[in-house]
Parts: C-alpha cells; sequence; structure tokens
C-alpha cells in the first residue's frame, strides 16, 4: 500500500548510536581531570610506579617487608619531588589539561559533524554548549567536572527526545494517508463497479 511520498521515515538517535562519543567524551574527561589535579597525582603516580618497579627489580613483594620498605622510601621520595617541585609539577599539568581540552573539543566536534550532523538540528546552540564545555575545561579546580561527557549528554538527550517525536508524528500522518489512499482506492473501485454495472443494464435494454 502506497505510503506518503512527500515525507520520508525520520532518522531517530539511540543511547547505543551515542554510546561511542560518550565514551570517548568521558576518557578525555577523565584525562583532563588527571592533569588538573596532578600537583596531587602525579607524585602519588610516581611513587607507586616506583614501589611497583623497584620491587620487581629486586624481586621483592609488596607486602613483604623489604617492599614495604621500598614502598615507604618511594612514597616519602615522590612527597619531596613534589614539594620541592611544586611549581613546575602544577604548571605542567595545567598545560596538559589545557592541550587535552583543546584535543576533545576538536576530535568530538569533527566527529559529531561527520557522524551526527542531526544533533545541530535538535539543538539550535549546541555549538554554544561545546564551546562552553571548552571553556569551563580550562578553567583551574572547575575544569575536574566532566564538562564535555554533561554537556554531550544533555545535547543527546535532547536529540533523542525531538527524533522520537518527530517520528511518532510521522507515524501518525503516515497512517493517516494510508488510509486516505485505502478509501480513495474504495470509492474508485466502487465508481467502476457502478459504471459496470450501468453499462451492462444499458446494454442489456438495447
Amino acid at each position: 500500500m502506497p505510503q506518503n511520498k512527500n515525507s520520508q521515515k525520520p532518522e531517530v538517535m539511540t543511547w547505543g548510536k551515542a554510546a561511542p562519543v560518550l565514551i570517548f567524551a568521558g576518557i578525555f574527561d577523565l584525562i583532563r581531570m588527571f592533569f588538573e589535579m596532578f600537583w596531587l597525582l602525579g607524585p602519588v603516580t610516581a611513587g607507586i610506579l616506583c614501589t611497583v618497579k623497584v620491587n620487581d627489580a629486586i624481586g621483592a613483594s609488596v607486602t613483604g617487608t623489604v617492599g614495604k620498605v621500598v614502598a615507604g622510601a618511594c612514597t616519602a621520595g615522590a612527597a619531596t619531588f613534589g614539594a620541592l617541585g611544586m611549581p613546575w609539577i602544577e604548571t605542567f599539568g595545567i598545560i596538559m589539561a589545557d592541550a587535552f581540552g583543546l584535543i576533545a573539543f576538536l576530535v568530538l566536534g569533527f566527529w559529531i559533524v561527520m557522524k551526527n550532523p542531526r544533533i545541530f538540528k535538535a539543538n539550535a546552540s549546541a555549538w554554544l554548549w561545546m564551546t562552553g564545555s571548552l571553556g569551563v575545561s580550562v578553567i583551574p579546580l572547575i575544569g575536574t567536572l566532566p564538562a564535555f561527557f554533561v554537556v554531550l549528554r544533555m545535547l543527546y538527550s535532547r536529540q533523542i527526545k525531538v527524533e522520537k517525536a518527530a517520528l511518532a508524528r510521522w507515524e501518525k500522518e503516515n497512517a493517516a494517508a494510508q488510509l486516505r489512499e485505502r478509501q480513495r482506492q474504495q470509492q474508485m473501485q466502487q465508481a467502476q463497479l457502478m459504471q459496470t454495472q450501468a453499462n451492462q443494464f444499458a446494454m442489456g435494454d438495447v
């Protein structure tokens, strides 16, 4: 049965399709958050790596006596290094956090433009929100918030809601168009039947 040819079935975004972008946004946010807190997490990470590597090198267990001595020494060394190098460690963290914020903005923005341009129809201010998430990511301390993930989840949620509503409208209009088409065909069949009967009656009179 013919459908409404003037309107194609609208595409609908799903959370399954949005998941890859959201996962990458979350990864970028975690990396940014790590570097935002690099003044603390940097020395902590160095202490952990020192403990693991030294214990592996000497064949000691982390839970053993020697391993605990190594852990204590590495922790003290990392803390001292962190305290003495705080200015440049913090500066390095800020630079890397800003760099990953910009990379996230470019990668996620390009991905969306190439794979899901419909998001801009459902969200007129999508670019404004994306730019805002980049702005938040470069603000000290506030930059630890998962800005890209939160913004993209909001934009995709809005898109899914808008496109589901559009699909529902299309299905309703298409059903009405199909009903009208069936009625038109029935009327044509009735008219043809009446014409045939009229012709037969006329021939019978002759």
